[in-house]
């Protein structure tokens, strides 16, 4: 582990912070992420798009079906700003329990985070989609200068069906293709779903545990060929 990791102030989730940093954007413009007052906010390093070509190749374009054991058929597709309203409304449906987890507290402005999330110039978001069209599961891979951030969501009622590694499998497919080395996700040491997606990614796991805050560090092999998502497992 680098040093940088091990810093108190990079253990916690980006969508609270305020960056004293802009964001660089592909089109040489920057935009600030939304400031939360009353989040934990520490200071941190801004989601800098990576050297390497902002856009991915083919696993940003790629649509996939997912097929859960009772034999319903999903979608994970590629998201983007056009998904907010219902990303939104996943958000209603989550509980305060599976959202604390994701934001590591009380969700006081959800709008405001997702237009930051799935603004294609900070990453890139993907979404899982129900056959009536709803979304169900969302997830991130946010730009952190040499590195990636991670973080999914999925809605209670579809939870431990695998939807969440799936998500994974595909966002750290993302950060390889766009030359990222490692890809962490900042969560709670009680978010035992989120710890077992990540053990079944196909990349070395380092943990780093500080005051009930954990980070888990996957290390992606250039080139390795992550495991199919077009099958869920049992989990998150």
């Amino acid at each position: 582990m680098t040093a940088p990791r091990t810093r108190p102030e990079r253990l916690w989730h980006r969508p609270f912070r305020r960056s004293n940093r802009r964001c660089a954007a592909p089109d040489a413009q920057s935009t600030r992420p939304p400031a939360h007052p009353g989040g934990p906010h520490r200071p941190t390093r801004g989601h800098a798009a990576p050297a390497a070509p902002a856009a991915p190749a083919a696993p940003a374009a790629e649509v996939s079906r997912l097929s859960l054991p009772d034999g319903t058929e999903l979608l994970l597709r590629p998201a983007g700003p056009a998904d907010k309203a219902a990303a939104l409304a996943m958000h209603e449906r989550c509980s305060p329990a599976a959202l604390r987890l994701r934001y590591h507290g009380p969700v006081r402005d959800a709008d405001r985070y997702l237009e930051h999330l799935l603004d294609p110039r900070h990453g890139r978001s993907l979404v899982v989609v129900a056959p009536d069209g709803r979304v169900i599961a969302l997830g991130h891979l946010m730009w952190d200068e040499d590195e990636a951030e991670l973080a999914v969501l999925v809605e209670d009622t579809w939870q431990r069906q695998g939807l969440g590694l799936a998500l994974l499998r595909r966002l750290t497919a993302l950060a390889r293709a766009a030359g990222i080395g490692a890809a962490y996700a900042v969560t709670q040491a009680a978010n035992t779903g989120l710890i077992a997606a990540m053990r079944r990614l196909a990349a070395p796991l380092d943990f780093h545990c500080e005051d009930g805050t954990l980070v888990i560090t996957a290390t992606l092999a250039a080139g390795a060929a992550p495991a199919t998502a077009s099958a869920p497992v049992p989990g998150r």
